[in-house]
């Protein structure tokens, strides 16, 4: 007999130990307000009504919601178990079929579990019955969005990266937010479905785990994580410094954009939910911090060819082919501050100006040259030795 849609008789129930912490913590609230009541006649129903038993009884629930939602994606999207994929990829599943241990989408069971959340928090709680299912619906939304990431369905975050920060907008409320939410539940539908075509992932999840205990995991240090895959094959320093199978990649022109309009989006979604007082400062402080990460990023391993003292001796005060990691952080700099300026003089347009400050700065720090990669390989710079005291053996070889 074929299984109706949204019911399946193999979709596990919450665990046990989610709910005997429901029980046990909740029931310790309700007996402790039942012994005072037994105690002190008539006491019980006021500190009942209190805000304080209210919003314990709020965190319970809603903790509760949330770690359901996180059960449900955690236990049956396969993303999140390795032995489940593996199994999975020797079977002669596709994605025009269901998923053998049971949807990822909300079922009726699913629907059982909330409504008795609800339940308890309308007629004993009391509390507000939709506050448990806007929370399972937060998380589920949200743990969606970040196992899209993790299967690598870029466009579909991307546009779930300008969907979620809209709900922010004070002109998001009623209509236009339940217009959001739908739009967001498309989305993650679709790339969900996307996702599932193109199992099985060729990619190593962040979600997967070794077999075993944890600890029973090797620990090795890497000093250079540039270097990873040298090391592994054994070439050891200075070879593995210069070999050209260095883990650094290069951001793409598509990619610097796409992102650096989400940051500035963002930023506008907030900062026009906040309604904060104008802080150009903060634009000079952030792209100051933001200079001086990617300097460090650019410099961390490396040494100079001369010594400021040699340049100033030998009169070569520029060295072009190793001062040009300096001009992205400096055009970082002078972006902030003439966006500082900028933004002093906007008047009513200061949420707009400090988002697309804030955007053009992200754009230069990820698209500004010299690439990571053209630095290591070609920049003019030597490479400093890494300490012995702290280096692996294999890291060290003599020359």
């Amino acid at each position: 007999m074929k299984r109706p849609l949204f019911f399946y008789s193999n979709l596990v129930w919450p665990p046990p130990f989610l709910v005997w912490l429901f029980i046990i913590s909740y029931g310790l609230v309700t007996a402790s307000l039942w012994l005072i009541e037994r105690r002190w006649q008539g006491v019980g129903e006021i500190v009942s009504d209190t805000p304080e038993i209210q919003g314990i009884r709020m965190v319970i629930l809603g903790i509760a919601a949330a770690l359901y939602a996180i059960f449900r994606l955690m236990r049956f999207h396969p993303i999140c178990n390795q032995a489940y994929a593996d199994w999975l990829k020797t079977t002669p599943w596709t994605a025009a079929r269901r998923l053998p241990l049971g949807p990822i989408h909300p079922v009726l069971q699913d629907a059982i579990v909330i409504g008795v959340l609800a339940a308890i928090a309308q007629w004993h709680a009391h509390v507000e019955a939709v506050f448990p299912v806007s929370i399972f619906a937060f998380f589920y939304l949200a743990g969606m969005t970040l196992l899209l990431a993790a299967t690598r369905r870029w466009w579909s975050c991307l546009a779930l990266g300008f969907f979620w920060p809209a709900l922010l907008l004070p002109g998001a409320e009623g209509w236009p937010s339940i217009l959001l939410l739908a739009a967001i539940i498309i989305v993650i539908w679709h790339g969900h479905r996307q996702s599932l075509k193109a199992f099985p992932w060729s990619f190593r999840s962040l979600f997967n785990r070794p077999n075993g205990s944890v600890l029973q995991t090797e620990i090795k240090l890497e000093l250079n994580n540039r270097n990873t895959a040298a090391l592994q094959s054994g070439l050891g320093w200075p070879f593995a410094a210069v070999s050209p199978q260095i883990g650094s990649g290069t951001i793409s022109r598509r990619t610097s954009i796409c992102l650096s309009a989400l940051f500035g989006w963002w930023s506008y979604c907030v900062i026009e939910r906040a309604q904060p007082d104008p802080s150009p400062e903060l634009v000079m402080i952030f792209a100051f911090v933001a200079a001086f990460i990617r300097l460090g990023t650019y410099l961390n391993g490396t040494i100079p060819p001369f010594s400021l003292w040699s340049r100033m001796v030998w009169g070569r005060i520029l060295v072009p082919g190793y001062d040009k990691v300096f001009l992205t952080p400096m055009l970082t700099v002078l972006m902030g501050i003439l966006g500082a300026i900028l933004i002093k003089h906007s008047g009513d347009w200061i949420p707009v100006s400090e988002s697309g400050v804030f955007a053009l700065i992200w754009y230069m720090l990820l698209s500004g040259g010299p690439t990571l990669r053209n630095w290591i390989l070609t920049g003019q710079h030597g490479f400093r030795p890494p300490a012995r005291a702290t280096a692996n053996k294999q890291f060290l070889r003599p020359i």
